[in-house]
């Protein structure tokens, strides 16, 4: 298989897998996501959204990726080269003040503004959720005019997301250093540049066909990499045995590191196709949009697109966009 479909496939098998999770996302009440299961559908697609925290249509994208999405579009714009301005730009118009996430924002912020001293999540609103890393993005920009730096501190999903596609798409000499400036702009920190650096080798490797790139990772470990991720890495693996939800109600089904790092990795590993590994990402709950995300990337760059259900491609509202915005940067890549 060639190095450019591995990597359509990546970029594919995320927007799949996120689109596939998004009506089930957030669901932390194990026995109401095993009562909706019971009901005999696969977990992938559900036909209702059941998030308590917040309604999209079938097929529509979490946050997460939104921002892939936002920043293949600025590359796309630039011939495929990172440009932190572009991508500001394009996160502007997608998340900013005149967009469907900002109106959902504030009906947010009213929603639980009314239900202040009531201890129930006041329900889902009806539209997208941005994620925090998002808003203060977009509002340091605003307010400086500078680029930003993301929080020390911040532990999720979402700088991941604005990397990962910049190290696949860039030129070789420059894509590691790009990827780590794009993911900055949304996390300045340690936990998130750790894990974006382990990922991305892996995804890197798996597209230059190294079929086991964990086990690679196992038994030759940069020096560069943080101990502390090869030691989540060992703990996945060791724990294989264990059924995959019980395994990630141990770890952490929430968005941060480590537990959606190690989450995903239990997924890939002990599925045995991408439909597998998804599926059980879906049914373990919780933050399972930014886990599949992983999960789908992972599976697409070690199989490709041809490992991708077609029906689920097309269930994705995406597909079309991407498909047209990787032909074009593909095609740019030797």
């Amino acid at each position: 298989m060639k190095k450019l479909e591995r990597i359509r496939g990546a970029i594919l098998g995320a927007a799949v897998a996120d689109a596939a999770s998004r009506p089930l996302h957030w669901i932390y009440d194990r026995e109401k996501m095993e009562s909706l299961l019971k009901t005999g559908f696969q977990p992938e697609f559900w036909p209702t959204s059941e998030s308590p925290f917040y309604t999209l249509p079938t097929g529509a994208h979490s946050s997460y990726f939104d921002t892939t999405v936002v920043m293949l579009r600025a590359l796309g714009e630039n011939g495929g080269k990172f440009n932190p301005s572009i991508f500001l730009k394009k996160a502007e118009e997608h998340f900013g003040l005149n967009s469907a996430y900002e109106d959902s924002f504030q009906a947010r912020k009213k929603r639980y503004a009314d239900a202040k001293g009531d201890e129930k999540t006041p329900g889902p609103i009806n539209g997208p959720w941005r994620n925090s890393l998002m808003t203060k993005m977009l509002e340091n920009h605003r307010l400086t005019g500078q680029i930003p730096l993301g929080p020390e501190d911040a532990s999720e999903l979402d700088a991941f997301c604005a990397a990962f596609p910049v190290l696949l798409i860039e030129s070789s000499e420059e894509s590691l250093e790009k990827s780590n400036s794009a993911l900055k702009l949304l996390a300045n920190s340690e936990t998130c540049s750790d894990h974006a650096l382990v990922t991305g080798t892996l995804l890197r490797w798996a597209i230059d066909g190294e079929s086991e790139p964990v086990n690679k990772l196992l038994t030759d470990y940069p020096k560069l990499f943080s101990q502390k991720v090869k030691e989540e890495i060992e703990l996945v693996v060791k724990n294989l045995e264990e059924d995959h939800t019980d395994f990630v109600e141990r770890i952490g089904k929430a968005c941060p590191f480590p537990g959606t790092f190690q989450g995903a990795l239990h997924a890939v590993l002990k599925g045995e196709s991408f439909i597998e590994s998804v599926r059980m990402t879906i049914r373990a709950g919780g933050c399972n949009c930014s886990r599949a995300i992983q999960v789908g990337a992972i599976c697409g760059a070690l199989s490709g697109e041809e490992a991708i259900p077609q029906d689920w491609i097309q269930q994705t509202h995406s597909s079309s966009e991407l498909k047209h915005l990787l032909n074009d940067l593909l095609a740019s890549i030797d």
